[in-house]
């Protein structure tokens, strides 16, 4: 569904509408799951974070500006409810450890997602790590992510390549402990 849609589509639900909502969830429902499930790894977790993006998502439904994206919106809300989630985690880890430094290591040299994920954020701008994992874990193309972040498809593509040689770089020039 495009964004004039259910851009189309929150106008009803708040004129009363709440069969507009539920056409909202299902037809954005897996892609903000996917956004979730790729940060926090846990699927009950993420069923969770799923309802509170929602609930969020209609509390502040009325406060959304003509002309932006619904789909980038959700997925900003479902992104930073993860991301507060994993702060919280990290704070209830006995050894100081946090979740991604957690991870075990099976040889001297491997990096598993979780890791590559932690050095993509210490060393990517937020922008180009968002263009990453939209566009590699939830499997949008270039134009969808340009529509939803609202910029240029070139500009996507140019954060996407220079993010993936920012890391190529870090890891060939062991500026990263492996």
């Amino acid at each position: 569904m495009k964004d004039i849609e259910l851009y189309r589509l929150c106008k009803k639900f708040i004129n009363g509408d709440k069969n507009a909502f539920n056409k909202i969830y299902e037809d954005t429902k897996n892609k903000i799951f996917a956004n979730i499930y790729s940060y926090v790894k846990s699927k009950e977790v993420s069923e969770d974070i799923l309802n509170d993006t929602y609930i969020k998502f209609i509390n502040t439904i009325e406060d959304m500006k003509p002309g932006k994206s619904i789909l980038g919106y959700l997925y900003t809300i479902s992104r930073n409810l993860s991301l507060n989630y994993l702060e919280k985690q990290k704070r209830y880890l006995d050894d100081g450890e946090t979740l991604l430094d957690a991870v075990p290591i099976n040889e001297e040299n491997y990096l598993d997602n979780s890791e590559i994920i932690k050095i993509m954020k210490e060393i990517l701008s937020q922008d180009m790590f968002n263009v990453i994992i939209l566009h590699l874990v939830n499997g949008l193309d270039y134009k969808e992510i340009s529509e939803m972040l609202d910029r240029n498809e070139n500009t996507v593509r140019w954060q996407y390549n220079e993010g993936l040689k920012k890391v190529r770089e870090a890891l060939n020039n062991g500026q990263i402990r492996k």
